[in-house]
């Protein structure tokens, strides 16, 4: 199999470890933490790491991964089931592709395949095949793109993401974690931290704006499911007792289409000030409570409270260990 180039990556994949056992935590010791090796040729070769996936049902004990699927294929096919995502993943896993998966204890990591899937039947652990990587502990908080991918209901056991700067951080923390520098970097996106920012990061620094220079507070149960077509983030409220007002806002990158003021004059009909982060055509006639947060806002607060931001926004100006501070 030809290696994928480290220049150019379409997606980073998340996957849960999680087959149809009892023993989780033993799965979870098997593929990341080097618990599987059993002969004494195999201990000398040091830790393997793997991600697996089930369906040890089929009882393929050896082979190519070609008939693992197929046999799986079969087998659901039987039981007027789909294939699962997770087959093809594994199926079309490239060396160098990276994945990132979450343990029991609630630790994020970071893996890069190093050879094609296989086969390996382990019916104790539901293991059907696997894929060797080269797997390194991350930490509790990663960018917000990444955590909701594993928190989403009803998410899979895989999914794809394919957010340039989620992608360009995943091959910065391999490089910063394996110490060697398996892949090259797009520095083009780290000419402006908040253009790039990931759509989580960029709403939450804009709610962070609006709560620390603005006087609101978040109602937290408010905040718009992903899974929705909620107009807007969230609700606040201002702090002010003298002045008590009602917002809500909305967030879009740069790339977005243009958001419409009138979207929200339901909001407005009930006295509440719509806060709007994105692009536009500045046109406000219409509406009085409507307020644009510009670029250059954002910007300033960011370098103004930068130390008080959560990680997971500011750690995208380490990505190339450059930021505001050196365009000062």
């Amino acid at each position: 199999m030809e290696n994928k180039s480290t220049d150019e990556m379409d997606y980073v994949t998340r996957i849960n470890l999680k087959t149809a056992t009892d023993h989780r935590e033993k799965l979870i010791d098997f593929c990341l933490n080097g618990k599987n090796i059993f002969t004494d040729d195999e201990k000398a070769q040091g830790k393997a790491q793997f991600l697996a996936i089930g369906w040890s049902c089929v009882d393929i004990e050896s082979g190519q991964y070609s008939d693992f699927y197929n046999a799986v294929k079969v087998y659901v096919h039987s039981q007027h089931k789909k294939i699962n995502p997770a087959l093809n993943v594994f199926s079309s896993a490239d060396v160098n592709d990276l994945f990132w998966t979450r343990d029991m204890n609630g630790v994020y990591w970071i893996c890069r395949v190093k050879d094609i899937a296989k086969v390996y039947l382990n019916k104790t652990l539901d293991i059907g095949a696997i894929l060797p990587v080269e797997a390194y502990a991350f930490g509790l908080e990663v960018p917000g793109q990444i955590k909701a991918s594993f928190n989403r209901p009803n998410g899979g056991i895989t999914e794809k993401i394919k957010n340039i700067n989620i992608i360009e951080y995943s091959k910065f923390m391999f490089n910063k974690l394996s110490g060697k520098n398996y892949y090259a970097l797009n520095l083009a996106i780290a000419n402006n931290v908040i253009e790039n920012l990931p759509d989580f990061e960029l709403e939450e620094l804009v709610i962070s704006y609006l709560q620390i220079v603005k006087g609101y507070y978040l109602l937290s149960n408010s905040i718009a499911n992903k899974s929705t077509t909620v107009k807007i983030e969230c609700q606040l409220i201002s702090r002010d007792l003298n002045n008590v007002k009602k917002a809500v806002v909305q967030v879009k990158g740069p790339k977005a289409s243009e958001l419409n003021p009138l979207d929200f004059k339901e909001f407005e009909d009930k006295n509440y000030y719509i806060y709007l982060y994105g692009p536009n055509n500045g046109e406000l006639k219409e509406m009085k409570n409507v307020i644009w947060i510009t670029p250059e806002e954002i910007e300033k607060f960011y370098r103004e409270y930068k130390a008080i931001l959560p990680e997971s926004i500011t750690q995208f100006e380490n990505l190339f260990n450059i930021g505001f501070s050196e365009k000062q």
